[in-house]
């Protein structure tokens, strides 16, 4: 059990990663059902409901017609829209295309026996990452949406 531990260490940050999100998610469920299950309550006091909870409901519905970016929904559609456009893929291409680099260099100039072949499988990886990076960035600079 020590050697699994001693060699997949690494998988902690992933798994941990999955338990925040569903963190986040049963946090945002349970936020939603108490708006809505105060919403319900106003409602069958015979009461005028706020703005404010309404505007909170309307922000968390998932309105994929809308053009402008506006609440969490719309700010995350903004960021994914710039994030795949032509410069940050000319910026990953760049930096994996650096990073592949510097494992070739690492891989020529080995110092520490053994690993030299690692060293260039890592690099060879890494070049293909790159070159699909600015395939994708010529292709999305090329077609990009009006």
């Amino acid at each position: 059990m020590e050697d699994f531990w001693h060699g997949y260490w690494w998988l902690i940050f992933p798994i941990g990663g999955f338990i925040f999100a569903a963190w986040e998610r049963w946090l945002n469920y349970q936020r939603s059902r108490d708006t809505l299950d105060l919403i319900k309550t106003y409602s069958a006091q015979g009461k005028d409901v706020p703005p404010e909870l309404l505007r909170q409901v309307q922000d968390d519905a998932d309105d994929d017609d809308r053009d402008d970016y506006r609440g969490r929904r719309g700010r995350r559609a903004y960021r994914r829209y710039y994030r795949h456009g032509p410069y940050w893929q000319f910026r990953s291409a760049i930096y994996t295309g650096a990073i592949a680099g510097a494992f070739w260099v690492a891989s020529q100039y080995a110092f520490v026996p053994g690993t030299v072949g690692p060293f260039r499988v890592v690099a060879v990886i890494l070049t293909c990452i790159a070159v699909a990076n600015l395939a994708l960035a010529i292709l999305s600079s090329a077609f990009r949406g009006k």
